[in-house]
């Protein structure tokens, strides 16, 4: 009876939020609400909330109750929890780990249609975008290819690109990162990767695309992560 109340409260829920019905206020209602309204158990909304929280939906901050994440059609399809990123590794885990950062690209533009297609950003914001190659051992292996939202997080420059702008974004913003989202692919190799990667006789590449939440529900990062297949490892992910 219990797993059934669960149930129908989650999937009620997650209609609203998909439809929009808490967009305006992007939070759910209060415990105490959703008991009352549902005439439930508090056990049966936790845990409704807790699988619409790993979902991607919806995240609780203490003191401000549980907030939307912004989603879209794109946003949607990021069903991967990973947990939290500790970074890429050659494949073998004897071997000597030299990485190095050139950028190679850095400038600030304007969402037009076409990239929120395909980034999730809305029309017309401002978006810093950049390229930065990784170099591990000296081979060119990783491409990052970044947008973040300018309004959410201004003040990027070529030499926070080059350094660390998760660093950047954490202690000099003090912006609390929430959730991120990823999926793995594999696409085929594009000029961006044949230029810039040591791709050799390899004619795909894998990608890593990222997608992150602050803690108000706000989309303002998205990356695709291009390196060579069979020689990286990305570890274990997300989740603040």
């Amino acid at each position: 009876m219990a797993n059934n109340t669960f149930e129908s409260i989650y999937q009620t829920l997650k209609k609203r939020i998909l439809k929009g019905d808490y967009s305006i206020k992007m939070r759910l209602p209060i415990e105490d609400d959703l008991i009352t309204e549902f005439s439930s158990s508090r056990y049966a909304v936790r845990k409704a909330i807790k699988k619409l929280s790993e979902e991607g939906l919806v995240y609780s901050v203490k003191g401000r109750g549980v907030v939307l994440l912004e989603h879209t059609p794109q946003t949607q399809q990021f069903n991967l929890n990973l947990g939290e990123l500790s970074g890429i590794h050659t494949a073998s885990p004897d071997a000597p780990f030299d990485y190095q950062t050139d950028l190679v690209s850095f400038e600030q533009i304007i969402v037009d249609q076409a990239l929120s297609q395909q980034t999730a950003f809305e029309v017309g914001i401002p978006v810093y975008a950049l390229k930065r190659v990784r170099k591990i051992n000296g081979t060119r292996a990783v491409i990052d290819i970044n947008y973040f939202n300018a309004q959410l997080i201004p003040g990027i420059t070529p030499k926070i690109a080059h350094d660390s702008i998760y660093n950047y974004i954490q202690k000099t913003l003090k912006v609390k990162i929430a959730v991120v989202k990823r999926m793995l692919r594999v696409d085929s190799a594009q000029s961006v990767d044949t230029e810039n990667l040591a791709l050799g006789k390899n004619n795909c590449v894998g990608n890593m695309i990222s997608i992150a939440f602050n803690d108000s529900g706000r989309q303002f990062e998205y990356t695709e992560s291009h390196f060579i297949p069979n020689e990286l490892v990305f570890n274990q992910l997300i989740r603040n």
